[in-house]
Parts: structure tokens; C-alpha cells; sequence
């Protein structure tokens, strides 16, 4: 069943998060089938006060996104991720589906 990457966080060095972070996640990303549902550096919020920086990445399965948030090769790209960023975190849900239809 597809289940969703949710990334949010505050980009403290956008430069270095476009040139260094973004291209190295890419054939990461490929590996595992994953791919980009949404991204936004500066989210409208429409409650609270989460960080503006918002990605959604959708994959096959939930294995599939285990396999890239553990895969050894993106370690130091989150690593890396990390450190251009506050307020990170990251979640995984899977899709809903209406029981029944």
C-alpha cells in the first residue's frame, strides 16, 4: 500500500540545501521509487506555528520508505540536512483509503 515521506523544517542555508542536499537525494530517491507529491520552502500556515519548509514524497510501500530514510547512502545527505535546517521532523503515514470503497 502507498504510504507518504513527510518532511517539515526551517531551511537556515537555502543555498547549500539547493546545491548540496536536493541533488544528492535524487538517486536515492530513484532507488526506492519515491516521489515528489509537494514541496514548499515557505508553506502557507493555516494553524499553529510549524516550520515553513514542507515536503511530501510518496513511495509504494511503507518498506519503501524505510528503505530510504535508512538507506546507508542517504545517511550523510541527512546528515548534511540536518545541519541546514531547524525544527526538523519527518513522518511516514499511509495512504487512506475509504473502508468499503
Amino acid at each position: 500500500m502507498t504510504a507518504y515521506y513527510i518532511l517539515s523544517h526551517t531551511i537556515v542555508d537555502v543555498d547549500r540545501y539547493q546545491k548540496e542536499y536536493i541533488p544528492g537525494t535524487w538517486p536515492i530517491l530513484n532507488k526506492h521509487k519515491g516521489e515528489i507529491v509537494a514541496v514548499s520552502l515557505n508553506a502557507e500556515v493555516l494553524q499553529g506555528n510549524p516550520p515553513g519548509g514542507i515536503i511530501i514524497l510518496r513511495f509504494p510501500s511503507a518498506e519503501a520508505v524505510r528503505a530510504f530514510a535508512y538507506d546507508p547512502d542517504y545517511q550523510p545527505l541527512k546528515q548534511l540536512r540536518l545541519t541546514l535546517t531547524k525544527d526538523a521532523s519527518a513522518v511516514m503515514v499511509p495512504e487512506f483509503k475509504i473502508p468499503g470503497s
